[in-house]
């Protein structure tokens, strides 16, 4: 991992920047005392999410979701005493 300074990261930032976009880290040092106060390295980017299976009933069913709903303690919980 490569180090440096705040002034040396400022006055080279694009290569700062190219370096990480090919994945070195790069760790910023601040003060006198050159203490480690940062460290940039590269995001990973997430795969794509798959698009939910049914399992057994895949080709079967199909399944929506709407949008608007939003789910509410109340409602959630509104039946919870019949079951105690």
């Amino acid at each position: 991992m490569k180090q440096m300074t705040v002034g040396e990261f400022k006055s080279q930032f694009s290569s700062v920047l190219d370096e990480v976009m090919n994945g070195n880290s790069i760790q910023i040092l601040y003060g006198r005392a050159k203490k480690p106060v940062a460290q940039l390295t590269k995001i990973e980017e997430k795969p794509k999410q798959r698009k939910r299976l049914l399992g057994l009933y895949e080709g079967k069913a199909s399944y929506w979701e709407d949008e608007t709903f939003e789910m509410t303690p109340e409602w959630l919980f509104d039946d919870m005493d019949d079951l105690l």
